[in-house]
Protein backbone atom coordinates (compact mmCIF):
# COMPACT_ATOMS: atom_id res chain seq x y z
CA UNK A 1 0.00 0.00 0.00
CA UNK A 2 1.45 3.62 -1.38
CA UNK A 3 0.30 5.42 2.00
CA UNK A 4 2.09 8.40 0.16
CA UNK A 5 -0.49 8.29 -2.72
CA UNK A 6 -3.16 7.99 -0.06
CA UNK A 7 -1.74 11.14 1.88
CA UNK A 8 -1.90 13.26 -1.57
CA UNK A 9 -3.84 12.47 -4.03
CA UNK A 10 -6.10 14.97 -4.15
CA UNK A 11 -5.11 16.29 -1.46
CA UNK A 12 -7.07 19.95 -2.36
CA UNK A 13 -10.16 18.22 -1.82
CA UNK A 14 -8.76 15.94 1.48
CA UNK A 15 -7.59 19.46 2.46
CA UNK A 16 -11.13 21.13 1.74
CA UNK A 17 -12.92 18.25 3.29
CA UNK A 18 -10.57 18.97 6.57
CA UNK A 19 -11.35 22.48 6.77
CA UNK A 20 -15.05 21.69 6.66
CA UNK A 21 -15.70 19.19 9.33
CA UNK A 22 -13.32 21.26 11.99
CA UNK A 23 -15.15 23.93 10.83
CA UNK A 24 -18.82 21.82 11.79
CA UNK A 25 -17.16 21.13 14.48
CA UNK A 26 -16.63 24.61 16.05
CA UNK A 27 -19.45 25.34 15.38
CA UNK A 28 -21.53 22.17 16.70
CA UNK A 29 -19.45 23.20 20.04
CA UNK A 30 -19.99 26.64 20.44
CA UNK A 31 -23.63 26.52 19.27
CA UNK A 32 -25.91 27.41 22.16
CA UNK A 33 -22.53 28.82 24.08
CA UNK A 34 -23.36 32.08 26.43
CA UNK A 35 -21.74 33.58 29.42
CA UNK A 36 -23.70 34.87 32.75
CA UNK A 37 -22.48 36.63 35.35
CA UNK A 38 -23.68 35.28 38.91
CA UNK A 39 -23.19 35.46 43.01
CA UNK A 40 -21.55 32.90 43.99
CA UNK A 41 -21.41 31.90 47.70
CA UNK A 42 -18.01 30.47 49.53
CA UNK A 43 -18.05 27.67 51.89
CA UNK A 44 -14.94 27.65 53.96
CA UNK A 45 -13.99 23.58 54.98
CA UNK A 46 -11.24 22.19 57.06
CA UNK A 47 -10.34 24.74 59.52
CA UNK A 48 -7.46 23.96 61.27
CA UNK A 49 -8.10 22.06 64.82
CA UNK A 50 -8.03 24.44 67.59
CA UNK A 51 -8.78 27.05 65.58
CA UNK A 52 -11.40 29.79 65.15
CA UNK A 53 -12.16 32.55 62.54
CA UNK A 54 -12.18 35.78 63.55
CA UNK A 55 -13.69 38.98 62.13
CA UNK A 56 -15.95 39.73 59.02
CA UNK A 57 -14.84 37.50 55.76
CA UNK A 58 -16.26 37.68 52.68
CA UNK A 59 -19.35 35.34 52.16
CA UNK A 60 -20.06 35.44 48.20
CA UNK A 61 -17.81 36.26 45.27
CA UNK A 62 -19.25 37.88 41.56
CA UNK A 63 -18.06 35.08 39.08
CA UNK A 64 -18.63 35.21 35.06
CA UNK A 65 -19.69 31.63 33.59
CA UNK A 66 -19.45 30.14 30.17
CA UNK A 67 -21.16 27.25 28.81
CA UNK A 68 -24.03 26.06 27.02
CA UNK A 69 -27.08 27.81 27.46
CA UNK A 70 -29.10 25.11 28.68
CA UNK A 71 -26.91 24.50 31.60
CA UNK A 72 -26.30 28.06 32.51
CA UNK A 73 -30.33 28.28 32.37
CA UNK A 74 -30.64 25.21 35.38
CA UNK A 75 -27.42 26.94 37.01
CA UNK A 76 -29.67 30.63 36.94
CA UNK A 77 -32.81 28.49 38.27
CA UNK A 78 -31.22 27.15 41.05
CA UNK A 79 -28.57 24.87 40.39
CA UNK A 80 -25.59 25.57 42.83
CA UNK A 81 -22.65 26.54 42.11
CA UNK A 82 -20.19 27.24 45.05
CA UNK A 83 -16.36 28.63 46.15
CA UNK A 84 -14.91 25.61 48.35
CA UNK A 85 -12.00 27.31 50.17
CA UNK A 86 -10.02 24.92 52.34
CA UNK A 87 -8.52 26.62 55.12
CA UNK A 88 -6.49 23.66 56.62
CA UNK A 89 -3.15 25.04 55.35
CA UNK A 90 -3.75 28.10 57.69
CA UNK A 91 -1.60 29.71 60.01
CA UNK A 92 -2.66 32.19 63.50
CA UNK A 93 -2.97 35.74 61.93
CA UNK A 94 -4.09 36.97 58.85
CA UNK A 95 -4.18 35.22 55.53
CA UNK A 96 -4.62 35.76 52.22
CA UNK A 97 -6.77 32.98 50.31
CA UNK A 98 -6.47 33.42 46.24
CA UNK A 99 -9.41 32.19 44.65
CA UNK A 100 -9.07 29.60 41.60
CA UNK A 101 -11.62 28.14 39.08
CA UNK A 102 -10.54 25.04 40.43
CA UNK A 103 -12.17 26.28 44.00
CA UNK A 104 -15.41 26.82 41.97
CA UNK A 105 -17.65 23.65 42.03
CA UNK A 106 -19.97 24.11 38.80
CA UNK A 107 -21.52 21.82 36.32
CA UNK A 108 -19.17 19.93 33.90
CA UNK A 109 -18.84 21.94 30.83
CA UNK A 110 -19.17 25.36 32.29
CA UNK A 111 -16.02 27.61 32.43
CA UNK A 112 -14.85 30.65 34.75
CA UNK A 113 -14.15 33.52 32.79
CA UNK A 114 -13.67 35.97 35.63
CA UNK A 115 -13.74 36.29 39.53
CA UNK A 116 -14.27 39.04 41.83
CA UNK A 117 -12.45 39.28 44.39
CA UNK A 118 -10.14 36.97 43.40
CA UNK A 119 -8.82 36.94 46.83
CA UNK A 120 -10.32 37.16 50.35
CA UNK A 121 -8.17 37.75 53.94
CA UNK A 122 -9.12 35.34 56.55
CA UNK A 123 -7.98 36.24 60.50
CA UNK A 124 -7.57 32.90 62.43
CA UNK A 125 -6.96 32.38 66.41
CA UNK A 126 -6.32 29.78 68.47
CA UNK A 127 -9.56 28.49 70.27
CA UNK A 128 -9.25 29.74 74.23
CA UNK A 129 -11.79 28.35 77.34
CA UNK A 130 -12.68 30.73 80.32
CA UNK A 131 -14.96 30.27 83.04
CA UNK A 132 -17.48 32.75 84.46
CA UNK A 133 -19.63 33.14 87.87
CA UNK A 134 -23.24 34.13 85.58
CA UNK A 135 -25.05 36.78 86.83
CA UNK A 136 -28.23 36.84 86.33
CA UNK A 137 -30.16 40.05 85.47
CA UNK A 138 -34.06 40.34 86.44
CA UNK A 139 -36.56 42.39 84.71
CA UNK A 140 -39.90 43.60 86.89
CA UNK A 141 -41.34 43.17 90.25
CA UNK A 142 -43.19 40.27 91.64
CA UNK A 143 -46.70 40.60 92.38
CA UNK A 144 -47.74 43.12 95.72
CA UNK A 145 -46.39 41.14 98.98
CA UNK A 146 -44.26 39.55 97.29
CA UNK A 147 -40.16 39.64 97.33
CA UNK A 148 -37.04 38.24 96.06
CA UNK A 149 -35.68 35.78 98.68
CA UNK A 150 -32.25 34.39 96.57
CA UNK A 151 -31.27 33.34 93.54
CA UNK A 152 -29.76 29.92 92.99
CA UNK A 153 -27.32 29.53 89.65
CA UNK A 154 -26.66 25.93 88.46
CA UNK A 155 -23.83 25.83 87.68
CA UNK A 156 -22.20 28.07 89.63
CA UNK A 157 -19.30 28.61 86.81
CA UNK A 158 -19.95 28.06 82.97
CA UNK A 159 -16.97 27.50 80.42
CA UNK A 160 -17.19 29.54 77.02
CA UNK A 161 -14.99 29.15 74.09
CA UNK A 162 -13.64 31.82 71.35
CA UNK A 163 -11.42 33.10 69.81
CA UNK A 164 -8.42 33.68 71.70
CA UNK A 165 -8.71 37.50 71.56
CA UNK A 166 -12.06 38.02 71.72
CA UNK A 167 -12.90 35.32 74.84
CA UNK A 168 -9.95 37.62 76.75
CA UNK A 169 -11.41 40.00 76.42
CA UNK A 170 -14.81 39.50 77.83
CA UNK A 171 -14.73 40.22 81.56
CA UNK A 172 -18.40 38.90 82.59
CA UNK A 173 -20.99 37.15 81.83
CA UNK A 174 -25.40 37.61 82.23
CA UNK A 175 -28.20 36.41 81.23
CA UNK A 176 -30.92 38.24 79.09
CA UNK A 177 -33.53 39.40 81.01
CA UNK A 178 -35.83 37.43 83.41
CA UNK A 179 -38.82 38.50 83.77
CA UNK A 180 -40.60 38.29 87.04
CA UNK A 181 -42.97 41.15 86.82
CA UNK A 182 -45.83 40.02 89.02
CA UNK A 183 -45.20 36.22 89.68
CA UNK A 184 -46.27 34.84 92.63
CA UNK A 185 -44.08 32.17 93.15
CA UNK A 186 -40.51 30.75 92.70
CA UNK A 187 -39.50 30.28 88.98
CA UNK A 188 -37.16 28.36 87.31
CA UNK A 189 -36.13 28.96 83.80
CA UNK A 190 -33.10 28.08 81.43
CA UNK A 191 -31.66 31.39 80.77
CA UNK A 192 -30.53 32.94 77.32
CA UNK A 193 -26.86 34.01 77.74
CA UNK A 194 -25.88 37.52 76.87
CA UNK A 195 -22.82 37.32 74.83
CA UNK A 196 -22.33 40.99 74.49
CA UNK A 197 -22.09 40.38 70.33
CA UNK A 198 -19.18 38.18 70.89
CA UNK A 199 -18.29 34.93 68.63
CA UNK A 200 -18.31 32.28 71.60
CA UNK A 201 -20.20 29.31 72.74
CA UNK A 202 -21.16 27.84 75.87
CA UNK A 203 -20.03 24.76 76.86
CA UNK A 204 -22.13 23.64 79.84
CA UNK A 205 -25.71 22.07 79.54
CA UNK A 206 -28.40 22.33 81.40
CA UNK A 207 -27.91 25.74 82.94
CA UNK A 208 -30.51 26.50 85.20
CA UNK A 209 -31.82 30.21 87.28
CA UNK A 210 -34.04 29.86 89.82
CA UNK A 211 -35.19 32.98 91.35
CA UNK A 212 -37.08 32.13 95.18
CA UNK A 213 -39.82 34.27 96.13
CA UNK A 214 -41.23 35.01 100.07
CA UNK A 215 -43.96 36.73 100.71
CA UNK A 216 -43.26 39.98 102.62
CA UNK A 217 -44.23 40.49 106.42
CA UNK A 218 -46.92 42.47 107.28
Amino acid sequence: MDLRKILFDNWGIKFISLLLAVTLWFYVTSKGKMEIGVTVPIEMQSIPQGMAIVGDVTGYVEVRLQGQERVLRDITSGKRVVVILDLSLLKPGENTLHISPDDIRRPAGVNVTHISPAEIRVKIEPLMRKAFRLNPVLHGTPAAGYTVRTIIVKPQRITVEGPAGVTSALTKLETLPIDIQDARSTLTVEPKIDYQGKPVKLLDKDITVKVVLERTRK
